[in-house]
Parts: structure tokens; sequence; C-alpha cells
């Protein structure tokens, strides 16, 4: 990845984060955090991975995301000084879901 792409990378998990923690209310005990960014190579769209505690939580606090999209979008418009900002899109971070099962199926191995 470019220095570029990594710094605006950078750049969008910090913003989106607060932005998420300053507007969104996901009810009490769910942790929503921004796990990573991937920017398309002309920087027009941003796929925003989200890690959601507890997992039962995680298909509302996706919806959410999505029904609030333009908004956060507008915020990011107003933050960011540059030519264009990416267009963003949310999706989950089952990375750690990913371990556990790979974990589990060493286990099992032994």
């Amino acid at each position: 990845m470019s220095r570029r792409l990594e710094q605006v990378s950078s750049l969008l998990q910090q913003d989106v984060a607060a932005i998420i923690r300053r507007e969104l209310e996901f009810g009490a005990g769910v942790i929503v955090g921004v796990a990573r960014v991937v920017l398309g190579p002309d920087l027009k769209f941003a796929r925003i991975y989200v890690s959601v505690l507890p997992e039962s939580e995680a298909e509302a606090v996706l919806k959410q995301l999505h029904n609030n999209r333009t908004a956060i979008q507008k915020q990011l418009v107003a933050n960011l000084s540059m030519k264009f900002t990416p267009k963003i899109s949310f999706s989950l971070d089952d990375t750690e879901s990913q371990a556990s099962r790979i974990e589990s199926l060493i286990d099992s191995l032994h």
C-alpha cells in the first residue's frame, strides 16, 4: 500500500471512530470500534470494518451505521481537507471470530 493510502486510511479510521463515538448511540453495553479501513486505489471508495461487542448486536449496529452513513459522510467532508472524500461503506470485521475458529480447529487436532 502506498504511503498516501496508508495516511488517508489512518486519518479516516480516526475520524470515523470519533464520529461514531460522538454521534451514535448503540445501547447499554455495546462497544463499537473501527478495526481498519480499506481504500480503493483512486481514493474514491472506503470500506470501513467495525468490530462489535457483544457479537450478538453486530447486525443491529451494522444496520444503524448503514442508516447513518450519509450523516457520517457529511461530517467527514467537513473534517477532511481533501479534493474528494471517499464514499464510505461499512462491514463487520470478523478477524476475531476467524481466529477463534482456527484456534478451536487446532485444539481439536490435539
